[in-house]
């Protein structure tokens, strides 16, 4: 009895000693079929999980990032109206291809009795429960889902050492000397591997709290700027070249689209049938987020016209103080976020498939120099592809069309395969709309976004 005591004192301590933020990240890892959240899964109290209101505010945490910052641009690629039409239809869409995976999981979760179930596993387990033909390809299709999530969140960094070093260079440019942005990202090498070499999840909590005071006042500066001396909305154009749209589409899906946060924040509730539904959790802090995203990328547009750049901070006012302190607010917001946007990525390397295949006592030496490989390589990749708006487009557009609307058609066509697809088949045209949206949207994003890339950033440059 007094040892049951004892072991019940220390989950309770671990709980006290698990933060808000550490169950949070925790939970992600556990979504993404981490090891590493251990603590996140280990045998805490109900009470140590999200409340609705913890839940609703950390959904629309996820919300404001870097992709907000480029909607502005994707309306300029769009025109307002159809903007203004597409990222509420797009967005909805998403929503509830998101909703549908999210069931499928919860279902699979509960037939196999997995308490924290991952995106890998689920589309392996869907795909095993589906057409005999294609039962072979689970396994191959659970290692895809790890690559799209390793390429994303590497995509990510790229694109954030490609911001980060814009900023630097705006500021520089002004108060010092102008030199190459290139340049820049040489430089912020070393102390990104640095924040990146931080193996405990525990101590990036605080990196997470600070990249996110940085983000909602940034947001609050750029916004009073945005909403001051609008010109003439005729001179607006509310359509663009339709060749335009697929830089839309990655655009919007990179700014809304948080496959593996959403996945972990419905397991981490304290009551986990309030997330999804009508008025649930997810919906509610979402049509504020897509509200905000499509507000934010009209006036933008409006304010700035066809001179909209790829960052809206590009076009804030060089000289006054304000837009100055924004640029250095989400420069140092999106330093901090780094090291957590790659972890998921050295997560799911090391620990799903290099460490299980190193002897003892050389894992620590080798896990250091895999971090550092992945900051040399994001650096490279920025060096190489400088252009913030086209290497987000490529990310939302390659990895998020899988990850969010093909791969959750794939997991709802294999597991309604045997329970049937309701009258006329409805449920397997909704199933195939998923997985033609993503082709079509995945396809025609990537395509166009590579060719701009290689136009504008040859490998091979033409003398």
């Amino acid at each position: 009895m007094a040892r049951k005591q004892r072991k019940l004192a220390s989950h309770r301590r671990l709980d006290q000693e698990l933060s808000f933020h550490q169950r949070l990240l925790g939970g992600v890892q556990k979504s993404f079929g981490s090891p590493l959240a251990y603590q996140a899964g280990s045998p805490l109290a109900k009470d140590s999980r999200m409340s609705d209101l913890e839940t609703f505010i950390n959904v629309l945490k996820c919300g404001f990032g870097t992709g907000c910052l480029a909607m502005p641009r994707a309306f300029l690629y769009s025109g307002w109206l159809i903007g203004l039409i597409s990222t509420f239809a797009l967005s909805s869409f998403v929503l509830y291809a998101m909703h549908i995976l999210l069931q499928h999981i919860n279902a699979l979760g509960s037939q196999y009795k997995i308490p924290m179930i991952s995106y890998r596993k689920a589309v392996e387990l869907a795909l095993s429960s589906g057409h005999p033909r294609f039962r072979f390809l689970s396994k191959t299709c659970g290692y895809l889902v790890d690559v799209l999530l390793c390429a994303y969140h590497f995509g990510v960094d790229c694109v954030y050492v490609v911001f980060i070093a814009k900023s630097l260079k705006h500021l520089g440019d002004i108060h010092l000397w102008p030199i190459d942005e290139r340049l820049y990202m040489a430089f912020i090498a070393l102390p990104l591997i640095i924040t990146f070499l931080v193996r405990d999840l525990k101590s990036l909590v605080p990196f997470a709290l600070t990249s996110n005071i940085f983000l909602f006042l940034g947001f609050f500066l750029i916004l009073s700027y945005l909403l001051r001396g609008l010109p003439k909305f005729e001179e607006l154009h509310a359509t663009q070249p339709l060749g335009h749209f697929p830089l839309f589409f990655g655009t919007v899906l990179f700014a809304i689209e948080s496959v593996g946060v959403i996945l972990a924040l419905g397991r981490n509730m304290r009551t986990p049938e309030d997330f999804l539904g009508p008025c649930g959790v997810l919906n509610r802090a979402m049509i504020v987020v897509i509200t905000f995203y499509a507000l934010f990328g009209f006036f933008g547009y409006w304010r700035y016209g066809q001179d909209t750049a790829n960052s809206i901070l590009q076009n804030l006012p060089e000289k006054e103080f304000l837009p100055q302190l924004v640029t250095g607010m989400f420069a140092l917001a999106i330093f901090f976020s780094y090291a957590l946007q790659g972890y998921v990525t050295v997560d799911i390397i090391w620990r799903n498939y290099l460490e299980p295949a190193l002897e003892e006592g050389s894992t620590k030496a080798v896990e250091f120099l895999v971090r550092i490989a992945l900051v040399i390589a994001s650096v490279l990749v920025a060096i190489q592809y400088p252009d913030f708006g086209l290497l987000l487009s490529f990310v939302g557009s390659f990895c998020l069309a899988q990850l969010g609307l093909i791969l959750p058609g794939i997991v709802d066509l294999c597991v309604r395969y045997e329970e049937g697809y309701g009258p006329g088949r409805i449920l397997l045209f909704r199933s195939m709309l998923f997985i033609l949206m993503g082709l079509a949207g995945g396809m025609t994003g990537t395509v166009v976004t590579l060719r701009t890339l290689h136009t504008r950033y040859p490998v091979i440059k033409r003398f």
